[in-house]
């Protein structure tokens, strides 16, 4: 690992390779395995291999990962570094200020990082965030603080966004020199969630009882052809046969057969369609109709079949109003 020159102040010049820090040996790293400081180390070497050739953010993630794996102060001073040389000075100030916590009291570097500190400090604006319910201030799409209270940002133009659960968020843009202190007073609106319902209501019931009654009468139309024919059928036995009456009995059977062939077939499609209208009905009457006060009468449902016969022809006339 590089170790970091006594002394020296940490500077955000692209070209350089972050310095390793101090080699502090933490109780994770002399428990863990082999295996482990092994994982540890490839992923702070990745990181060491990233930031010399200037992929910082790559850098960020694998020196984060060496940190988790085994929590040395060396992988925080790296990533606050490599965020300084992203112009994130924010984020750089917040992993500084870890690494003097977890560092040794009596690291070398101390002073230097302490004055890096106070460098960064320069760099920074306050935005003084007030809001009416506690929410996350994120700044250029990153998590930067909580509002209210202050956040520091970086000198520049950002936009901001404040966001809470339940509320619509709010964006702004920015823009602060370094120790400009800016006061902002946010206001969220609560989301409005919309439900369109959509009611679905059955089938009137006056629909089913003009289908049954026109079954009904089919099967009662049908019937009354149907001993018509039996009728006809005892008169034809007792004509005498190939004669001019029996030929217009027989005429006349066929007719009425033919007839109640139809109010029968007619009852059959009416009963069946009468039954799935049945199944799509509104039987019970719905608890939140109010009484009216509207005495008009009303138009009663009304169905008429007239059954038409005539010699070599048989039919059903519907008329009917609702």
């Amino acid at each position: 690992m590089i170790a970091i020159t006594p002394g020296s102040e940490p500077q955000p010049t692209a070209a350089a390779v972050p310095p390793a820090g101090p080699a502090n040996t933490t109780n994770e790293e002399i428990l863990a395995s082999p295996e482990v400081l092994e994982k540890a180390k490839q992923h702070f070497k990745q990181g060491v291999a990233f930031a010399a050739s200037g992929n910082c953010d790559g850098a960020v993630v694998e020196f984060e990962a060496a940190y988790h794996i085994i929590p040395r102060p060396n992988a925080l001073y790296n990533i606050a570094q490599c965020e300084e040389r992203l112009f994130r000075y924010d984020l750089a100030i917040s992993f500084y200020e870890r690494y003097l916590k977890e560092a040794r009291a009596d690291a070398e570097d101390r002073p230097a990082v302490e004055a890096a500190l106070k460098t960064l400090g320069n760099l920074l604006g306050v935005l003084h965030l007030k809001s009416n319910v506690k929410a996350e201030v994120w700044i250029d799409d990153r998590l930067g603080g909580q509002a209210p209270g202050d956040v520091y940002v970086p000198a520049g133009g950002h936009s901001i966004e404040v966001r809470a659960e339940g509320f619509l968020p709010k964006r702004l843009e920015v823009r602060l020199v370094g120790h400009e202190e800016v006061t902002v007073a946010v206001t969220l609106e609560k989301a409005q969630t919309t439900v369109n319902l959509t009611e679905t209501t059955g089938i009137s019931p006056t629909l089913f009882w003009i289908g049954a009654s026109a079954s009904l009468i089919s099967v009662s139309v049908g019937t009354v052809f149907a001993l018509h024919v039996s009728s006809l059928n005892d008169q034809v036995k007792h004509t005498p046969p190939v004669s001019t009456e029996q030929t217009r009995l027989g005429t006349k059977m066929r007719s009425a057969e033919l007839t109640a062939d139809i109010f029968f077939g007619s009852a059959v499609v009416l009963a069946i369609g009468t039954t799935i209208v049945g199944f799509m009905t509104e039987w019970t009457e719905r608890p939140h109709t109010k009484p009216t006060d509207d005495t008009t009468p009303k138009a009663a449902a009304e169905l008429r079949l007239t059954p038409i016969a005539a010699p070599g022809y048989a039919g059903l006339s519907l008329h009917g109003a609702l």
